[in-house]
């Protein structure tokens, strides 16, 4: 809990867990770069909806990596069907440093 945001302790208070804020911020490139893809609102909540379901896995850590990997790729194939892969670049280019930095994470958990 921090003073200066106040929104994390409600929801810690909400959830009753302690959020992962560190990794949340790991993914908010690919929400960005899925919202500057400028889609109209139903194309857009079929990325937002596996993006969302991705953020819930990982807020608390008590998600499981194959879950997560399962989520990327749908997110991936979802992204491309929407734009076509030139225009999703950005986008690819975003979830692909989330996928490289969750594998460090996890590379990291096996040694210690």
């Amino acid at each position: 809990m921090t003073k200066s945001n106040p929104a994390r302790s409600i929801m810690e208070e909400v959830f009753q867990t302690k959020i992962d804020y560190p990794r949340l911020e790991t993914i908010k490139p690919v929400g960005e770069a899925i919202e500057s893809l400028n889609l109209p609102k139903l194309r857009f909540r079929k990325l937002n909806g596996i993006l969302n379901a991705l953020t819930m896995q990982i807020e608390d850590g008590g998600d499981f990596p194959e879950v997560n990997e399962l989520l990327i790729k749908a997110l991936r194939a979802a992204v491309i069907a929407q734009v076509g892969e030139e225009s999703a670049r950005a986008s690819l280019n975003a979830l692909a440093q989330f996928e490289r930095s969750e594998a460090l994470r996890l590379r990291g958990k096996k040694s210690a």
